[in-house]
């Protein structure tokens, strides 16, 4: 009787970039697991052969002696024998951990790292809704990809919990032997449903120590995880207590925030400003002597135009009233001359060109003969 195939258990990760909508928040959490020490063990997805992997559960055997006491499973495939064990399993996958590594964490650790990873529930077990989705989604992962777990993706034990930890904090962890109990509880009749285990690292051992073997016959669909895992994110419905995001995101360890993110760009409205531009001519002459801005007002009426000097303060003129030229900046001193020439720049432009431009440097007398003669203001006269 043929064992039973459950194509979600150890799949393939997913390593590629997130979906356009989750971008900003997973992309720390992909990069982290493309450079992480479970990587290839992640990332190689090669062609499983039914026959191959059906063979070795239904002959596997537990042998408590061998490997040097160590331990290891014996199988027969094609009448080959086939030997897995610990170290093989740590070359082969290549999880850069040694036989002295632990596969339990302290306590206190494990305590400690709950909250950073905005954990809201109880613990043992680590409920997979209770954490933050960044670290749901990689509890998710974890649970699918590298536990033996059959069915049943919600929690983590004891030991899955060490190794969820360890991979986030860099923590020192005997994946290899943490795999290597799993597939011998599913020898030894621990496990009371027996079912085809690893079978994404057992062909990943058969190509790599055993190319002999002869590879026909049915291939079983294992997909690697697609977009889809990002389903696990939303909580299911119906269900009374929910992750509430009581404590804050912290992205720490092999999953920190790796740069910047950019804040969402802000769109500066442009502003429309009403000015004129004094031509070159209207300003030449002017002497700077003080780094202070006043404001030039040339108001025009019947009698004249009269110019005038101040600080801004002065209410806005009806558009009647208001020059053609607009001076932005004004310097406190002017020559005769450069008053001469804008004076026949404003009249030109009202369509009365004066006769006499002479601006005099004299002050002007008490009952002044020629109206022609003010400095400051001009009297019109009729064309």
């Amino acid at each position: 009787m043929d064992l039973k195939f459950i194509s979600t258990h150890n799949q393939a990760g997913y390593l590629a970039a997130p979906p356009e909508k989750h971008k900003r928040l997973y992309t720390s959490l992909i990069k982290g697991l493309n450079s992480c020490r479970l990587i290839h063990a992640l990332r190689d997805n090669p062609v499983v052969y039914e026959s191959l992997v059906q063979d070795f559960w239904k002959t596997a055997r537990f042998e408590a002696q061998g490997a040097d006491g160590k331990g290891m499973i014996e199988a027969e495939i094609q009448k080959k024998k086939i030997i897995i064990t610990e170290q093989m399993l740590r070359e082969v996958l290549k999880f850069g951990d040694t036989e002295s590594d632990p596969i339990e964490l302290p306590s206190d650790i494990i305590e400690a790292t709950l909250p950073r990873l905005s954990y809201e529930g109880k613990y043992p077990s680590l409920v997979k809704k209770f954490l933050h989705p960044y670290w749901r989604l990689l509890a998710h992962m974890f649970i699918l990809c590298m536990t033996e777990n059959r069915g049943g993706t919600d929690q983590l034990n004891i030991t899955q919990t060490a190794a969820f930890i360890a991979l986030i904090t860099n923590e020192p962890f005997n994946f290899s032997k943490y795999i290597f109990e799993g597939m011998k509880r599913n020898v030894t009749g621990v496990r009371k449903d027996k079912f085809i285990m690893y079978q994404r690292f057992l062909q990943m051992i058969f190509n790599a120590r055993y190319s002999d073997l002869t590879r026909s016959g049915d291939t079983l669909e294992l997909k690697p995880m697609g977009p889809s895992c990002f389903a696990a994110l939303t909580t299911k419905k119906g269900i009374e207590k929910k992750f509430e995001g009581l404590i804050p995101l912290e992205k720490f360890g092999q999953f920190a925030e790796t740069e910047v993110v950019a804040a969402d760009p802000v769109i500066v409205q442009p502003v429309l400003v009403n000015a004129m531009v004094a031509e070159e001519h209207d300003v030449q002459g002017a002497i700077i002597n003080e780094p202070e801005t006043k404001i030039l007002t040339i108001n025009s009426d019947d009698e004249g135009i009269e110019i005038m000097c101040d600080s801004g303060d002065d209410e806005e003129l009806p558009p009647e009233k208001e020059a053609d030229v607009v001076v932005s900046t004004v310097l406190s001193v002017i020559t005769a001359e450069s008053l001469a020439l804008l004076l026949k720049s404003v009249t030109d432009k009202m369509g009365n060109t004066p006769s006499n431009l002479t601006v005099s440097d004299e002050e002007p007398s008490e009952n002044p003969q020629d109206p022609d003669s003010l400095p400051l203001k001009r009297k019109r006269r009729d064309p």
